[in-house]
């Protein structure tokens, strides 16, 4: 059950969503790169101890939330030729191509370049939505094929049965899974190496096992990938780079 809370030092409220598992021993506190704070808690610990966790790591609060605000600032894209795009942990330029030609897909990887091609008669306005719809159709279907295949392979190594693999665009994780083997990935890590969509895609067939965090499942995990806290990390580390957003995402922010 997820609850919300607040803290409050000087002019500054932090607000933040907090939950209490069964599973934990120690609380966590996690600034999203959206600015949003969460918590994770120990089963019956007191609301107000949480507050105070919150406190105690205010300015850390405060600073992971400006870090991300200049992320966000520094990685936004316009959509035009020469900017760079990442795809499966390699940087492409993009190349807008006007008009289109028999056989030649919208979208394609091209000598280097990622090359979009945009109709003729479309205003400015309507040429950079054309061009990003056409890209994030683009990584979405690259992502499902991908994360599909690496699915059933780990979901074969393991033994456990997978109904469907979907992806989509979520805020806050890379991935989910349910009891009835249904497995959700955000498209955007395909903007990742492949080495850390293995990790991602690891994690969420192990939950079809375990559908915690309990030691038995980080035990499967390991079993099944070795390294794979040194996966998560790096994850962690450059997550936020890979959350691509559209022009008008990233001036609402």
């Amino acid at each position: 059950m997820i609850n919300h809370g607040h803290v409050k030092f000087g002019n500054t409220t932090i607000a933040y969503d907090y939950s209490r598992s069964p599973h934990r021993n120690t609380i966590s506190v996690n600034v999203h790169p959206d600015g949003t704070v969460s918590v994770e808690a120990p089963k019956g610990m007191r609301k107000n101890r949480i507050a105070e966790a919150v406190y105690a790591k205010k300015i850390w609060i405060l600073n992971q939330q400006e870090y991300f605000r200049r992320l966000l600032r520094s990685r936004t894209k316009h959509f035009v030729s020469g900017e760079s795009f990442l795809y499966l942990g390699r940087q492409y330029k993009l190349l807008v191509l006007t008009g289109s030609e028999d056989n030649i897909p919208t979208v394609r990887l091209y000598r280097g370049n990622l090359e979009v091609r945009v109709p003729a008669d479309l205003n400015q306005k309507t040429r950079i939505d054309y061009i990003q719809n056409s890209l994030f159709d683009w990584y979405r279907n690259k992502a499902l094929d991908r994360l599909e295949s690496l699915t059933h392979k780990y979901a074969r190594n393991l033994g456990v049965d997978v109904e469907s693999v979907r992806v989509r665009e979520m805020q806050r994780r890379w991935g989910s899974a349910n009891n009835s083997g249904r497995i959700t990935f955000n498209w955007k890590i395909i903007l990742a190496p492949k080495w850390l969509l293995e990790y991602v895609v690891a994690h969420e067939v192990c939950h079809l096992k375990y559908d915690d965090h309990s030691k038995e499942f980080w035990k499967l995990l390991e079993r099944t990938m070795p390294d794979y806290e040194r996966r998560r990390i790096k994850l962690a580390v450059n997550g936020p780079k890979y959350d691509l957003r559209k022009v008008n995402d990233s001036r609402s922010k």
